[in-house]
């Protein structure tokens, strides 16, 4: 995914707009196990700043997961903003700035790829759930409680606090 930008380049505060529809094999993404369920949508602009070229935007994408409660099968819609500078510098300084945080392009192009892949990456939900009411499995035979209940005594007593609890009992 690269945007040209030749046109930007010419004047202080000019901006260019930019979509891309890509695919998960093109951000490096196909290894990932149920990333990405259809093509990603990602649109911005690119606004010459003098000394750099900030890129903003939003990605669009979905996601087939498991919900982290109930193991259950599920769809996450994920919508991510993103901002980043780049600056335009020659071949032989580009390849020595490659250890630091600068983004640099060289030329009329800056390829926003690893942008993309590594914004979906972090964007990704770490315990996703299918809703918020979710009650997930039950602790000690298995059943999903969305969909049956099962007769298992939901509350257990440490065996550490017994005493106490014989204490409390009108026996």
């Amino acid at each position: 995914m690269k945007i040209n930008m030749s046109q930007v380049k010419k004047e202080l505060g000019s901006a260019q707009s930019f979509s891309f529809i890509t695919s998960a094999p093109e951000l490096g993404l196909d290894t990932e196990q149920n990333f990405l369920l259809e093509s990603v949508a990602v649109e911005g602009q690119v606004v010459n700043k003098g000394m750099s070229f900030e890129v903003t935007g939003k990605i669009d994408a979905k996601l087939k997961q498991n919900c982290s409660r109930c193991l259950e099968d599920m769809i996450t819609q994920l919508t991510v903003p993103f901002n980043e500078e780049y600056r335009e510098i020659d071949g032989k300084e580009c390849e020595k700035n490659s250890d630091l945080e600068i983004n640099c392009f060289c030329g009329d192009e800056i390829d926003i790829t690893e942008l993309v892949r590594e914004t979906l990456l972090l964007a990704e939900p770490i315990k996703p759930v299918c809703s918020e009411a979710c009650r997930g499995l039950c602790p000690e035979c298995g059943a999903n409680l969305n969909i049956n209940a099962c007769s298992c005594n939901p509350v257990k007593t440490d065996p550490r606090l017994a005493v106490l609890e014989k204490l409390l009992s009108k026996d």
